[in-house]
């Protein structure tokens, strides 16, 4: 009961469910289910049945998409307390877009569709936390495609690298990959090796240093310009 109220805790923290009074929260938490995964286990695959949507209490899951000839295309990592296929609710397809596989070990929610359209039919303030949601993700997938229609492979390692510093240590200049190359260069849509070559490039012209996942900015105005 204690790690069950813990979770609420964690939860209201999430806009999506803020707005929710302790009874309508109860509700959805009847519904849903606590989920301990491990890594490489999926949660649902591409043209499944979409009934529910996810929030990460701990852990990451990659969203992906199988191309035609077989290549993985990652979307995105969804890290500690973000949602995920909650998009669906609100799409006039019933079925998941896209697949979903835990990056490590994972604890997560999984959250009844049906009970939150209920909530949400009742309380406006919820209605708007969605579509407040829903438009900032809409404004994240236009400005990756800009990226990655008009901007060279380098350009996007560099803002990747920015990026990550400035969601993690900007004060020490240093962060932690959060998943291996392969799945950052499928995120970048780059190749592997040319993500490595990137990364040997700005370790040879002493911008960054490396040690494991470590990623060390040492120079940063030289980073930002680098082309």
């Amino acid at each position: 009961m204690v790690l069950h109220r813990v979770h609420h805790q964690i939860l209201r923290s999430h806009h999506l469910f803020e707005p929710l009074n302790d009874e309508q929260l109860d509700e959805l938490m009847a519904t849903s289910q606590l989920l301990s995964v491990d890594k490489g286990e999926p949660l649902f695959h591409q043209g499944e049945s979409a009934d529910a949507f996810y929030f990460v209490i701990a852990g990451a899951v990659k969203i992906y998409r199988l191309t035609p000839d077989g290549q993985e295309k990652v979307f995105e990592v969804i890290g500690p307390r973000q949602t995920f296929a909650e998009a669906m609710m609100l799409m006039d397809t019933p079925n998941y877009v896209a697949s979903a596989e835990a990056v490590g070990p994972t604890q997560l929610y999984r959250l009844s569709n049906a009970t939150y359209i209920r909530l949400l039919q009742s309380n406006n303030r919820l209605t708007f936390a969605l579509l407040g949601k829903l438009c900032v993700r809409l404004h994240q997938r236009v400005n990756e495609i800009e990226t990655l229609s008009l901007k060279n492979a380098t350009h996007r390692v560099v803002r990747y690298l920015l990026t990550q510093l400035m969601q993690a240590q900007p004060v020490e200049r240093q962060f932690e990959l959060p998943m291996a190359k392969q799945l950052i260069a499928g995120h970048l849509a780059i190749q592997p090796e040319t993500f490595s070559r990137i990364i040997r490039r700005l370790i040879d012209d002493k911008i960054i240093s490396q040690d494991g996942r470590r990623i060390v900015i040492l120079d940063r105005p030289r980073l930002e310009q680098f082309e």
